[in-house]
């Protein structure tokens, strides 16, 4: 399983009990959805009312996550600790992007986990192909537009770029991978943007006349190139390929040879391609190489 299946083995469900207390919690019905990938970091339902809400749970966290243990260990953020302030970063971001985030609203803790919503919307969910890539390649031109004052996340501070080689080189450490980090060049990255570590086309909505962004939670300010190499990873054709490329810009990209090692190891360590992501990971072709 990669992040660029259209069609995830995963369908589960919530509990009853949970649904039962979920409606209780909002004072209105709700009906579960089902969950496309086994990772997935919320629960989901869609209540009934005449402006239907999509309704979002935590189910994983710092303490037992990869994925969220990485980004609390790494970027020093956690969204269990400011479940309030999360919904303040979809209006830092750039305006009139092409796929525009969907707000969120705190709704509160059920049983200590964070409760969200959003507008609901109807389409489908986004699949890798020419048309996201396009579509992502204008997306992130505009999110790298500016530089960040730093990396790390607005809601925990940041810190300067000089300091990423060796933090990312002792998360590399403190997860296990200590003759893997010594094994790769951590070379000072130019300049921090926006970046969602664990992007994926199923993050993103299209419906008959607009784009939208869904899932957007772990959003922070990572180095231009650690984005760049995740990006790389998600690119499965020549044509997707030049499809991003001819929306983000070629003079626009920079030269991650120096930096692809590096980037492809917090990857796998992370699991952003799942557990057993390795061998897609190692094996991926540099696709944005200039």
């Amino acid at each position: 399983m990669t992040a660029t299946d259209c069609n995830p083995p995963a369908n589960l469900l919530p509990d009853g009990s949970l649904t039962s207390r979920v409606g209780t919690f909002i004072g209105r019905s709700v009906e579960p959805l089902a969950l496309r990938w086994p990772d997935s970091a919320n629960w989901l339902w869609r209540d009934g009312t005449l402006s239907p809400q999509l309704l979002k749970l935590a189910r994983t966290d710092a303490a037992d996550d990869p994925f969220w243990s990485g980004l609390a260990m790494l970027f020093g953020f956690d969204r269990w600790r400011t479940p309030h302030a999360l919904t303040d970063v979809a209006g830092m971001l750039p305006p009139r992007l092409p796929m525009a985030p969907l707000p969120m609203t705190f709704l509160g803790h059920l049983d200590a986990a964070p409760l969200w919503s959003q507008p609901w919307r109807r389409g489908r969910a986004a699949c890798m192909g020419c048309e996201f890539a396009a579509r992502l390649g204008a997306q992130l031109r505009m999110l790298h537009h500016e530089s960040m004052p730093g990396w790390g996340h607005p809601l925990s501070g940041e810190d300067a770029l000089t300091t990423w080689p060796i933090r990312a080189r002792r998360f590399a450490e403190s997860k296990g991978a200590v003759d893997a980090a010594s094994r790769v060049d951590w070379p000072a990255p130019q300049r921090a943007v926006w970046s969602l570590p664990d992007q994926r086309p199923d993050q993103y909505l299209f419906t008959a006349t607009d784009h939208f962004w869904c899932d957007w939670e772990a959003l922070v300010w990572a180095p231009l190139e650690f984005d760049l190499c995740l990006v790389e990873l998600l690119i499965a054709s020549v044509e997707q390929r030049e499809a991003f490329v001819s929306a983000y810009g070629s003079d626009r990209l920079v030269d991650l040879d120096e930096h692809r090692k590096a980037m492809r190891l917090l990857a796998q360590l992370l699991e952003l391609h799942g557990p057993a992501g390795e061998s897609w990971i190692d094996t991926h072709p540099a696709w944005l190489r200039i």
